[in-house]
């Protein structure tokens, strides 16, 4: 079994693994390869964007409207604007939250694993509709205030001219640790709450 297909049978299983043997040339073939087992799988449901600019695919299945199941061991939690794009153009946004996770047992490993990792996609979280300008918000987690910020960007700055679908466009909260069980709530100018299960 090659390295993607380790990668997505890790994901299919909701299973972490050891960091295999990697070298930063083969990264990207390595997640190319992944990425598009997922889709092939799952179907294309849209972007991520990270801090260090990479980008990920999020599969159809990734992405919910209603409850936020947590698929892995250990996850992270952003705060975003979400695009709804067609061929590259920004139709609505949302906000909601982007939710990291990794196939491997560490966080902790060089970022070319996250290039063959796919970005660390994992969950996205589409919340409420929301225009510019967007404001300010708080992230509460079980009630207790985790972080605050306003994003800086524009959507339609971000997304690029082939994509279509959900575009997770960047944090501008987070990343925090979530947990099953945790209670998410975001205020500001439209305001939602989630429970991870």
């Amino acid at each position: 079994m090659d390295k993607a297909e380790l990668l997505l049978e890790a994901y299919l299983s909701r299973r972490e693994i050891d960091p295999f043997d990697l070298t930063e040339d083969e990264a990207k073939a390595v997640g190319e390869k992944f990425a598009q087992l997922l889709i092939e799988k799952e179907g294309l449901g849209g972007y991520k964007i990270t801090k260090s600019g990479l980008w990920g695919v999020l599969t159809n299945k990734m992405i919910t409207k209603h409850e936020l199941e947590l698929w892995f061991k250990t996850h992270k939690l952003e705060v975003e604007i979400i695009a709804l794009v067609k061929n590259g153009e920004v139709e609505k946004t949302f906000i909601g939250l982007e939710v990291p996770a990794t196939r491997f047992k560490t966080w902790d490993v060089p970022k070319y694993y996250m290039i063959a990792d796919n970005a660390f996609a994992g969950r996205l979280y589409v919340g409420k509709e929301i225009e510019p300008p967007y404001g300010h918000f708080k992230l509460f987690i079980n009630g207790e205030l985790v972080g605050e910020g306003s994003p800086n960007y524009n959507p339609s700055k971000v997304v690029r001219p082939d994509q279509t679908g959900y575009v997770a466009c960047g944090a501008f909260i987070g990343p925090v640790s979530v947990a099953k069980g945790d209670l998410i709530r975001v205020e500001g100018k439209k305001t939602f709450q989630v429970k991870a299960i």
